[in-house]
């Protein structure tokens, strides 16, 4: 059974709190763990709840945003990601968000597909890297676009009824497939089926990994995405 992956909300306003706090909750695979309105209980909160994941303000009444960032990459704060959610529009906030390793920066309002979109795609990126194999270029570049994959619009490449073709033969699979099953199953070629499985992939509604047969070379299997 999948764990959830856990959310320390930071943020001075108790009403932007509460709503975070539903809007995280409501999606499957995230919870809330934490809430913090100041930088330091912010730390200490990450101290004691260890979340997977942060989303952080930058106005905070005590520290700024960015040190509190920088502080929780420490050796003596459990390992976390950051993801920032402010109303700062200058660019120099973006670049030192990043240089004190945010892996995103949302702006307020921030609607709530494009949070939940963006949380997804972390998710998505997270199960890319939970494995202890070596990874090829490919990979590295899949996992790099994930988290940060326009989901505006379709590419052009990818239509509706054949993505959607893809999505009901892993629902009714038993187990994993391969490209070379899925183009079988719904009858197109094997590039056509690998373009949309990975392309399903890196919006975090499939999940990839790799089945090594007798002579020991990796085979890509794509499934549903678990809750």
């Amino acid at each position: 059974m999948a764990t959830d992956i856990t959310v320390l909300i930071v943020d001075d306003d108790p009403v932007v709190t509460t709503a975070l706090r539903a809007q995280v909750n409501r999606i499957s695979g995230f919870k809330v763990v934490g809430i913090a309105h100041t930088g330091q209980a912010a730390l200490a909160a990450a101290h004691h709840f260890a979340p997977r994941l942060v989303l952080l303000d930058l106005y905070l009444p005590d520290l700024p945003g960015l040190e509190v960032a920088h502080q929780l990459r420490r050796p003596n704060q459990p390992p976390t990601d950051v993801i920032v959610i402010s109303g700062r529009k200058d660019s120099s906030a973006v670049r030192a968000a990043m240089q004190r390793g945010a892996l995103y920066y949302l702006l307020k309002p921030t609607r709530v597909d494009i949070l939940e979109q963006t949380l997804r795609r972390y998710a998505a990126t997270t199960a890319q890297l939970t494995g202890t194999g070596n990874v090829e270029q490919q990979e590295i570049d899949r996992i790099f676009r994930s988290l940060h994959l326009d989901q505006t619009a379709r590419p052009k490449s990818i239509s509706a009824a054949t993505e959607q073709s893809v999505l009901d033969a892993l629902a009714v699979a038993e187990g994993d497939l391969s490209a070379h099953e899925m183009a079988q199953t719904i009858g197109v070629s094997r590039a056509t089926a690998r373009r949309y499985l990975e392309y399903l992939t890196e919006l975090g509604r499939v999940e990839a990994g790799l089945r090594y047969g007798p002579t020991g070379r990796p085979q890509h299997r794509y499934r549903m995405r678990m809750p």
